[in-house]
Parts: structure tokens; sequence; C-alpha cells
């Protein structure tokens, strides 16, 4: 994330309940700031020494992860003035007591937004029918991923600073990059009750910034890498499911 620079101002909207947070026991909090679409804006979740930034569009109410463990959130809302200078809007705090330690990795949030009736996750819903055991759910999605979504070069050179994955859009077009591999594989096995996180970050497989997903099975968190598994798929050097923790860096995780 670069520099931000804060303008701070008073507080126009201070009586306007900008969070949602009745679902703050399962790890996520609503956002809702009644702009037009025209503006561009910043959330801003810390937790302790942890922030994590989010672009805003302001067209419509979106949840984002609390991720950070229990305890007290600031949450705040800026609106961006001029290049990297933002007015701040508001800032709220949230004391977050989570129901489970795994749950915020169920919810659809920003990165990893499903819903029932997408595409994809009633597809989800047909490679798991009948599957008891969460290992062989998740790699009867992983299959379907590795076998039938082509890495997108071409989507990787004109790709905006602001996008988020669609993961029907990713799903009937049948290819995307490597953040739509891991918000694709996330939301199909958070629809199927499975933990999974979209992480961002280095890997010694890849050249530059890459996402995966690190998936709650048996008792454990497991790296897997859809992307790198589908451009291999047809190589020898292809060696299959999980990945060795050593070779991924974590930097960020939703």
């Amino acid at each position: 994330m670069g520099f931000l620079f804060i303008v701070f101002s008073l507080n126009a909207i201070a009586d306007i309940n900008l969070l949602d947070t009745s679902n703050s026991g399962n790890g996520v909090v609503g956002i809702e700031y009644p702009g037009d679409g025209s503006g561009r804006y910043k959330v801003v979740i810390a937790k302790g020494a942890e922030k994590y930034y989010y672009d805003y569009m302001g067209l419509k109410k979106e949840y984002f992860p609390l991720q950070c463990g229990n305890g007290e959130y600031e949450i705040s809302i800026l609106e961006n003035l001029y290049g990297t200078t933002y007015r701040l809007i508001k800032t709220e705090r949230l004391n977050v007591n989570v129901a489970e330690e795994n749950i915020v990795y169920l919810q659809p949030i920003q990165n990893v937004y499903w819903e029932n009736n997408m595409s994809a996750i009633v597809k989800a819903a047909e490679l798991t029918e009948g599957l008891e055991l969460a290992s062989d759910k998740v790699k009867a999605v992983y299959n379907y991923i590795v076998e039938n979504i082509d890495y997108d070069f071409e989507k990787l050179k004109t790709l905006d600073k602001l996008y988020v994955p669609d993961i029907d859009a990713v799903y009937n077009s049948g290819k995307g990059i490597c953040y739509d591999y891991a918000s694709l594989f996330a939301s199909m096995l958070r629809s199927q009750g499975i933990p999974a996180k979209l992480v961002k970050g280095y890997s010694d497989n890849i050249d530059g910034y890459h996402a995966w997903n690190e998936v709650f099975i048996d008792g454990e968190w497991v790296i897997i890498d859809t992307t790198y598994a589908a451009v291999l798929r047809d190589k020898p050097e292809f060696n299959g499911f999980e990945k060795n923790n050593s070779a991924y860096k974590a930097a960020r995780v939703y």
C-alpha cells in the first residue's frame, strides 16, 4: 500500500451510521456510504499495528473481513481529493468477539464475494453433492478449476488497480488471473462450509506479486495454488495438490 496523505476535516456526517455491525460475530463488517459512484474512497480497517486498505466505490453496501482476531478495531472511510490525498469522512471503533475462530473465512466479502444463486456456487454444490469429507470436496472443486479455468495473460496486461474479482465472470469466461483463481476457489469452498483464505504475497514459483489460497482441511491450514496448477496441468513438472509452505510468503490475508 502506497503512502496516503490524509486531511482531517469536520465530520459532516457524524450522525450517519456507516457501519453494519450485525454480522461482526461472524467476522465481517458492512460499509455503506451514500456516494453516487463518481468519487473514490478508501476503507481502512485497523487493529493494533495491522492495517488493511480497501478501495470502495460508494455504490452499494460491501462487506469486509475482521481477520485480525478478537478485540477493538478502528474502521475509517476516506474520500479521495486528488492524487494520494484523502479526506477523512468518519472513523468508528468496533469491539469484535467472533463466534468461532475460522468463521470469518466462510463469509462473502468484497474480494471473495458469492451468493447461492451464482453459477459458480451452483457448480460447487453440484461438484460436492454426495461427498462427506471436506478433503474430497476440496479436491473436487480444485480439479474442476484446474481443468477448466485458463490463465488470462492478456488481462494481466490491462488490469485496473481498482480491480476486484467477479467469480461468475471468471467462471463463465473460463479464464482469469491469479487473483481470480484464488477468489473463485475460496468462494466455492466457503459456500460448502469449508474455511478458505485468499492470500496475497510472493511465491518462489511465480515472478511478482501473487495470490493463492489456504484451506482448512482436517484441522490444519493447507496452501493450495490453483493458478500454478492450472498453468502446469499438462506439464511434467506439475506436482499436484498441496504446496510447500516455505515457498510462499504471505503479505495480506482475506
